[in-house]
C-alpha cells in the first residue's frame, strides 16, 4: 500500500469504526414504549421485511398444518389522541400462499379454495377499533376472501414504538390473531377431515411515514 493510498485508507476505517461504534450504541440504548399517547399520530405503513402472516387448521386430527403468505402490505391511520379513531387495512396476495408443499400449494390456489385468479387479494378493512387496555384492543373488520364479505375481529397487541436504532425510521410494532370458520367463505374443500376453524398470526411493523 502506498502512502497516498494509506493516507485515504485510515480516515476511511476510522469513519466506519465510528458508524458501527454509534449502531452498536443505539442498539444498547434502545428503548420502545407500549404507550399510545406517546406515538405520533400519522401515517403508517407495514414494512414488508418484518411482516408475517401465517395460519393453521386441523389436519387429520393429528396436528395442525400450518402455513404463511409471502406478500403483505398494510396501512395504518394512527390517531394517538383518540387510538379508537385510527384505521387499519391489511392486503394479502392469495397467491403467495406457502406451505412449503408444492402439491398442497396448487390446491389452495386453484378453484376450490383462493381461486386466486379470480380473487388474488385477501383483505381486512377495519370499521370499528376498541381499545381493550393501553397495550390491547378488538380491531372489527370486513375480511374479504373469494368475493365474501364477512365481519371478523383482529385481537391485537401493541409491541411497542420508538426509533428502530439501525434504521432510524419511526416504527410500530403488533402481534394479531383472528379465527375465523372457512366455511362463511365457502371454503368447504376437504371437510371435515381438515377443520374448518383457521387461526391466522400477524407478527407486523409499521413505519411512518412510508410511501406504498
Amino acid at each position: 500500500m502506498t502512502s497516498r493510498q494509506l493516507l485515504l485508507f485510515v480516515p476511511l476505517m476510522l469513519c466506519i469504526a465510528i458508524l458501527s461504534c454509534c449502531s452498536a450504541m443505539r442498539v444498547l440504548t434502545h428503548s420502545t414504549t407500549t404507550d399510545p399517547s406517546e406515538l405520533a399520530t400519522g401515517n403508517y405503513r407495514i414494512d414488508p421485511e418484518h411482516v408475517f402472516v401465517t395460519f393453521k387448521v386441523d389436519h387429520f386430527g393429528f396436528a395442525n398444518y400450518v402455513g404463511r403468505f409471502n406478500e403483505v402490505d398494510g396501512a395504518l391511520e394512527f390517531n394517538a389522541e383518540a387510538p379508537e379513531k385510527s384505521t387499519l387495512t391489511i392486503v394479502i396476495a392469495a397467491a403467495s400462499v406457502d406451505t412449503s408443499n408444492k402439491f398442497v400449494d396448487a390446491q389452495l390456489k386453484g378453484p376450490s379454495f383462493f381461486n386466486v385468479e379470480n380473487f388474488p387479494e385477501i383483505k381486512f378493512v377495519s370499521t370499528e377499533i376498541e381499545p381493550v387496555s393501553k397495550e390491547t384492543a378488538r380491531v372489527t373488520g370486513d375480511l374479504i376472501l373469494v368475493g365474501t364479505s364477512k365481519t371478523a375481529v383482529l385481537n391485537v397487541v401493541l409491541n411497542g414504538a420508538g426509533t428502530n436504532p439501525i434504521t432510524l425510521a419511526e416504527t410500530i410494532g403488533f402481534s394479531a390473531n383472528m379465527e375465523i370458520k372457512r366455511s362463511d367463505f365457502g371454503l368447504t374443500a376437504w371437510l371435515p377431515a381438515v377443520g374448518d376453524g383457521v387461526m391466522l398470526d400477524i407478527e407486523a411493523e409499521f413505519l411512518r411515514g412510508k410511501e406504498p
